[in-house]
């Protein structure tokens, strides 16, 4: 019986995502073309998200916080504490947001690429669809335990933000820049 219970997780995810992938692929005509403006602020965003992830190491040292254990009062511990589970919870929230928002370019830069690839397209929504699961999850042990106690959790999904954004440039690597069109003209169509 317990086998059952991810297997069947599994399949409603894989349900609710193909769903999703009609739907979208039924709105494709309303969505404007993409533009190299939008192009060139997906690889700012993916070059924020790569430094992000870098600095971000740092919020969950656990050297500050012995640190702080060390050589300050209570109060200070608490206050530590309380604005590096705030500045975590920061971080999940708007690296989630980055990732959603290069999920949905990917979607719409597939048709101006030099060579699509299904198994490639695969590739990238699995990573997509295992940051979301492990972000939901960080998210939910960063408010019950803290930053300093979810590190193993939050080491993963540091690693997994890194894989997609890896498989993402990979995509943005092979757009065909000559496809894309310059700026206000696609807002029209």
């Amino acid at each position: 019986m317990t086998v059952l219970i991810p297997i069947f997780v599994l399949s409603t995810l894989i349900v609710v995502f193909a769903i999703r992938l009609l739907a979208q692929s039924g709105n494709r005509r309303q969505r404007p073309a993409v533009t190299i403006d939008e192009y060139a602020i997906a690889r700012e965003a993916l070059d924020t998200v790569f430094v992000e992830t870098e600095a971000i190491k740092r919020i969950f040292s656990v050297e500050d916080a012995e640190f702080i254990a060390r050589s300050a009062g209570p109060d200070v511990q608490c206050l530590f504490l309380k604005e590096r589970k705030k500045l975590a919870q920061q971080w999940v929230r708007k690296t989630r947001t980055h990732v959603a928002r290069l999920m949905d370019l990917h979607l719409r830069l597939a048709s101006y690429t030099y060579d699509p690839s299904p198994r490639f397209e695969l590739k990238l929504t699995a990573k997509y669809l295992i940051f979301m699961a492990v972000s939901n999850i960080v998210s939910l042990l960063l408010w019950l335990l803290g930053p300093f106690k979810a590190t193993r959790s939050i080491s993963y999904t540091i690693r997994t933000v890194g894989s997609f954004c890896t498989t993402f440039s990979v995509r943005l690597a092979g757009v065909n820049p000559a496809r894309l069109s310059s700026g206000r003209e696609s807002l029209v169509d």
